[in-house]
C-alpha cells in the first residue's frame, strides 16, 4: 500500500510541481503568472509576425555554444550562475523521468530527447509569448542537466543494488 501511495499519488505530485516551477522560473522569471498578459503577447504576435521574428534576429542566439564560449570567457558571477542554473533547473527533470514514465522505458538516449523536446518548447514559448529570448544553448544546456539527473538516478539505483549484494 505504502508504495502505491508514493509511485501513483506523491511522485506525479512533485513531478507536477517540479513543472509548475519550471513554467514560474523559465517563463515568468519568478513573478506571478498572468495568463492574460500572456494571451495578449501572443495576439500582438499573431497580429505581427515580423516582430517576433526580428526579436529572435537580434537578440536570440541561434548559434550553438556561442553564449556559453562568451559566458566563459567573461566569466562573471552572473554568467556563471546563468549557466551553472540552466543545467540545474533540468537535473530534477532527469531523474523525474523514469519515476514517471516507467524505469523500463526510459533510457540516456530518451532522456537526452525528452529533454531537449521539452526545452525547446520552453524556449519557443519564449519567443511566441515574447517573454524571453530565444536561446539555442539554453537547449544545450537544460539538455545536459536532464542527461545529467538521468545519469545520477542510474547510479543511486546501482549504488542500491550494489549494496543489497553486499
Amino acid at each position: 500500500m505504502k508504495k502505491i501511495i508514493i509511485q501513483d499519488i506523491i511522485i506525479p505530485a512533485l513531478f507536477a510541481s517540479y513543472i509548475f516551477l519550471l513554467i514560474k522560473v523559465i517563463l515568468f522569471k519568478f513573478g506571478h503568472i498572468d495568463i492574460t498578459f500572456l494571451l495578449e503577447q501572443l495576439q500582438s504576435n499573431l497580429k505581427n509576425p515580423a516582430n517576433m521574428k526580428d526579436r529572435l534576429l537580434l537578440f536570440g542566439n541561434l548559434m550553438p555554444l556561442n553564449e556559453i564560449v562568451t559566458a566563459v570567457q567573461n566569466s562573471t558571477y552572473h554568467n556563471i550562475f546563468n549557466l551553472l542554473g540552466n543545467i540545474a533547473l533540468f537535473i530534477p527533470f532527469g531523474i523525474f523521468l523514469p519515476l514517471v514514465i516507467g524505469k523500463g522505458y526510459i533510457n540516456l538516449k530518451r532522456a537526452c530527447c525528452i529533454s531537449i523536446i521539452v526545452s525547446l518548447c520552453f524556449e519557443v514559448a519564449q519567443a511566441v509569448f515574447n517573454i524571453g529570448i530565444f536561446d539555442v544553448d539554453d537547449l544545450l544546456l537544460n539538455t545536459f542537466g536532464g542527461m545529467l539527473g538521468y545519469a545520477l538516478f542510474k547510479l543511486n539505483i546501482k549504488s542500491k543494488n550494489h549494496q543489497v549484494l553486499l
